[in-house]
């Protein structure tokens, strides 16, 4: 990412009063990751609800929100990337803690 448009993020992120402190690190963190990309792990819905401590349902609902993205196989099959699941659980995690 060019540092003009980072500058202009994170401008925007300061000036931003619904925007916590914590959640804009976040942010910028993500945006500053330039190592290698994930290979993703595509996993079944149970697995999900599993790392997550959810029923297959909420993960659904998840999908749905914009949370998790769903990896579509076939029209019926449907697989969702373990790796930013569980970055979904240590965000929950670390939501709880604070």
């Amino acid at each position: 990412m060019k540092p003009t448009t980072l500058a202009i993020i994170k401008t925007a992120l300061a000036s931003d009063d619904t925007v916590r402190p914590e959640q804009a690190e976040i942010i910028l963190k993500k945006l500053n990751d330039t190592g290698p990309r994930r290979k993703p792990r595509p996993g079944t819905i149970k697995q999900a609800a599993v790392i997550l401590d959810v029923h297959p349902a909420t993960i659904r609902r998840y999908a749905q929100a914009g949370l998790l993205t769903q990896i579509r196989i076939t029209c019926r099959k449907v697989r969702y990337d373990l790796n930013e699941v569980q970055d979904l659980a240590d965000l929950g995690a670390n939501q709880k803690s604070a």
